[in-house]
C-alpha cells in the first residue's frame, strides 16, 4: 500500500510539473514555456531590459498563435501555394539538417586552424592513362596501366625513403604538363584551395616532409610541404594586363615589355590608374572595373602573380613590372582584410565553404552512422540516405522546428494578406470613411512646398546647385536639367526632409548634398514656400499614413473576435516563474 501511494504521488508530481510547463492555452490549446523561450530566444532583439522585452513578446507571440490558428480553421494550410512553398522550402534546407553538428564543428575548427596558415607546396603527378591527360575529361584507362602507375609511384616512394631529392624525382616522373616550367611547384596553399584530401595530405605534414601516394580517378599523387608562414588573408588589387600573344615572337615579348614598362612609370608618377586600365588593360574581366580584381589569397592563381601581390604591404602600392604566361602585369594593391583570428567570428563564412565543398559528405556520413538504431533505420538497411530523409523529422528535431515555423510563417502572412493587408489596400471606400471619421488626427505639422533634385552623382548635383544659386530659379533648373536629374517636388512636413527641420523651414533655403552610397546618386533640396497654418490633409495626402492606421483597425476588431473565439488563459504561476528569472 505505502508503495502504491508512493507512485501516486509521483505521478500526481509529475503531471503537476507538466501542468506547470504550459505557460498558456488559446481555445483550450496548450502553449508550453519551452516554446515560446525558443521563439523568445530567437527572436528577440531587446537586450538592454529583457523583462519588459519578455511582456512585450508574450503578447506579440498570443497574437501570432491566435492568427496561424484562424489561418489551420480556414485550411489555408491546404491552399496550393501553401504547399509549393513548403516542399520548396523543405528541398532547399533538407541537406542541411542531415548533416552531424558535432562534425560540422570539427571540420569549422579544423578549417580554421589551418586558414591561419599558408603552406608552400611541391606536386609530383602520376597520370594513369597519360595519352588522356591532355585537356578533355576522359578519365578511361586499362588495369595493366593502372597497375603501371601504382608500380611507378611505388618505386618513387622506395627512391624518397633512401633520400632521393624530391624536385628531381618531379622532373624525372611527373606526367604534369607544366613540369618543365614550374618544376611542380604549386606555390601557396591554404585551407579551401585543394581538395579536402590533398588539403590533409600536405597540412598532415612537417615542413619539407613528402606525403605517402594519393590516389583519385586520374592518377596518383605526391605532395611536399616546403615552408610554412602566416596566412595574408584578403588583398583587392587593380591591374593592367599587356596581355602576351600566342606564340609571340621575341620582338613583340620586346615591344610589350617597353609597353608595360611605360605605363609603370606612368602609374608610379601619379597618372590616374584608372585611366591606365581603361586605355591599356587587355584583361576584359576587369578593364571595365577599374581593373580591380577583389579577394585574392593563395591557392587560387599563378604562383608568381598571387606572391606579388602578397609582396604589396601598403594600400596604393604598385608592384613592379610582372610577366607570367598571361603576359605583363602592372598591380596596384587597393586594400587587404586580415585572416579572421576569432573562430567564433570566422564560424560563419567557414561553414558556408563546407556546405559547398567535398568535406560536407563526412558530417553527412557521421549523421547517418550516428542515426542507425533510430526510428527504424538498421546497419544493413539499403538507401539509409533516402530512408532518414523521408522521415528527417523525426531523426532531426531542429529540422521539425524548422519546418513548423515556416507553415507558421507563412501561414501569417497568407492570413494577414487576406484580412489585413489586401483589405486595406484595396478598400477604397473603407479608407476614405475612416479617413473622414478620423480627419481631426491627420493635419499638417510645419510643412513646406519643396522640389527636390537628384543627379546621378556628387559632381553633376554640384553643377545644378551652383546654376540655381545663380539664377534663383526653380523653373529654369526643371527645364534645363530634368532630362539628367530626377526633379520631384510637393508638400512634405518640413521634419522628414533631410537637411531641412523646422530650423531651415524657409522659404529659399537650400540643403547641403547629400550622397546615396548604395548608388552613388546625390540629392540636394530647395525650399520654395512654407505653410503657415496648420490644416487637414486630404486623403491623398494622408493616404500612406490612412492605410497603415485602417490595418491597425482592421487587425484590432479582428484580433478582438479572435479571442473571443479562442480564449486566453495565462498560467500565472509560470509566468511570474518565468518572469522572476528574468531579473
Amino acid at each position: 500500500m505505502k508503495k502504491i501511494l508512493l507512485s501516486l504521488a509521483v505521478i500526481t508530481a509529475s503531471c503537476f510539473q507538466l501542468k506547470a510547463q504550459v505557460l498558456f492555452t488559446y481555445g483550450g490549446k496548450p502553449v508550453s514555456q519551452q516554446e515560446f523561450m525558443a521563439s523568445f530566444n530567437k527572436n528577440n532583439t531587446d537586450t538592454s531590459n529583457r523583462l519588459k522585452a519578455l511582456e512585450n513578446y508574450r503578447d506579440l507571440y498570443i497574437r501570432f498563435r491566435l492568427k496561424v490558428q484562424a489561418a489551420h480553421d480556414l485550411k489555408m494550410d491546404t491552399l496550393p501555394n501553401q504547399k509549393a512553398d513548403l516542399k520548396g522550402f523543405e528541398e532547399q534546407i533538407r541537406p542541411l539538417y542531415m548533416l552531424d553538428q558535432q562534425t560540422l564543428d570539427a571540420l569549422v575548427a579544423s578549417a580554421h586552424e589551418r586558414s591561419l596558415q599558408e603552406v608552400a607546396v611541391k606536386h609530383l603527378f602520376i597520370a594513369f592513362n597519360n595519352l588522356k591527360l591532355s585537356n578533355n575529361e576522359d578519365k578511361n584507362y586499362t588495369l595493366p596501366e593502372k597497375e603501371l602507375a601504382r608500380k611507378k609511384a611505388a618505386s618513387i616512394k622506395a627512391s624518397l625513403l633512401t633520400g632521393e631529392d624530391f624536385e628531381k624525382l618531379i622532373i624525372a616522373n611527373s606526367d604534369d604538363p607544366q613540369v618543365s616550367r614550374t618544376r611542380g611547384y604549386l606555390g601557396y596553399t591554404t585551407a579551401f584551395s585543394l581538395p579536402h584530401a590533398f588539403e590533409n595530405a600536405i597540412y598532415a605534414l612537417k615542413d619539407w616532409a613528402v606525403s605517402d601516394p594519393i590516389e583519385t580517378a586520374n592518377g596518383i599523387h605526391f605532395f611536399q610541404r616546403m615552408n610554412t608562414r602566416a596566412a595574408h588573408g584578403k588583398t583587392t588589387i587593380a591591374q593592367v594586363l599587356i596581355a602576351k600573344p600566342e606564340d609571340a615572337t621575341n620582338e613583340e615579348m620586346r615591344e610589350r615589355k617597353l609597353l608595360a614598362d611605360s605605363i609603370h612609370a606612368l602609374a608610379t608618377a601619379g597618372v590616374s590608374f584608372d585611366s591606365l586600365v581603361l586605355q591599356f588593360s587587355n584583361d576584359m574581366s576587369s578593364a571595365q572595373k577599374g581593373g580591380i580584381i577583389e579577394d585574392i589569397q593563395v591557392g587560387q592563381y599563378d604562383p608568381l602573380f598571387e606572391e606579388q601581390v602578397m609582396r604589396l604591404k601598403k594600400d596604393g602600392e604598385i608592384s613592379p613590372v610582372l610577366l607570367t604566361d598571361l603576359g605583363f602585369h602592372i598591380i596596384k594593391r587597393i586594400s587587404n582584410q586580415p585572416v579572421e583570428i576569432s573562430l567564433a567570428n570566422a564560424t560563419p563564412a567557414l561553414k558556408e565553404l563546407i556546405l559547398q565543398d567535398d568535406r560536407k559528405s563526412i558530417a553527412a556520413v557521421a549523421f547517418i552512422n550516428k542515426s542507425i538504431g533510430k526510428n527504424g533505420l538498421t546497419s544493413n538497411m539499403a538507401n539509409k540516405e533516402d530512408y532518414i530523409a523521408k522521415r528527417l523529422e523525426q531523426f532531426n528535431p531542429a529540422y521539425a522546428t524548422q519546418i513548423k515555423d515556416f507553415k507558421d510563417g507563412n501561414l501569417l502572412f497568407e492570413i494577414m494578406d487576406k484580412k489585413v493587408w489586401g483589405k486595406a489596400s484595396t478598400d477604397m471606400d473603407g479608407l476614405k470613411k475612416f479617413h473622414a471619421g478620423r480627419s481631426a488626427q491627420y493635419t499638417w505639422k510645419q510643412s513646406v512646398f519643396a522640389v527636390t533634385v537628384t543627379a546621378q552623382n556628387k559632381q553633376a548635383a554640384m553643377s545644378i546647385r551652383e546654376a540655381f544659386e545663380k539664377e534663383r530659379s526653380v523653373e529654369q533648373i526643371k527645364k534645363m536639367y530634368s532630362e539628367v536629374s530626377f526633379v520631384d517636388s510637393g508638400r512634405y512636413e518640413a521634419g522628414e526632409l533631410l537637411g531641412v527641420g523646422a530650423e531651415n523651414a524657409k522659404a529659399g533655403f537650400v540643403t547641403p548634398i547629400y550622397t546615396n552610397n548604395s548608388d552613388e546618386s546625390a540629392s540636394f533640396i530647395i525650399v520654395v514656400n512654407v505653410f503657415k497654418d496648420p490644416s487637414t490633409k486630404t486623403f491623398e495626402e494622408a493616404r500612406g499614413t490612412v492605410i497603415n492606421d485602417y490595418q491597425q483597425y482592421l487587425e484590432d476588431g479582428w484580433m478582438a473576435s479572435l479571442k473571443k473565439k479562442y480564449p486566453v488563459v495565462l498560467n500565472t504561476q509560470t509566468w511570474k516563474n518565468l518572469a522572476a528569472g528574468m531579473h
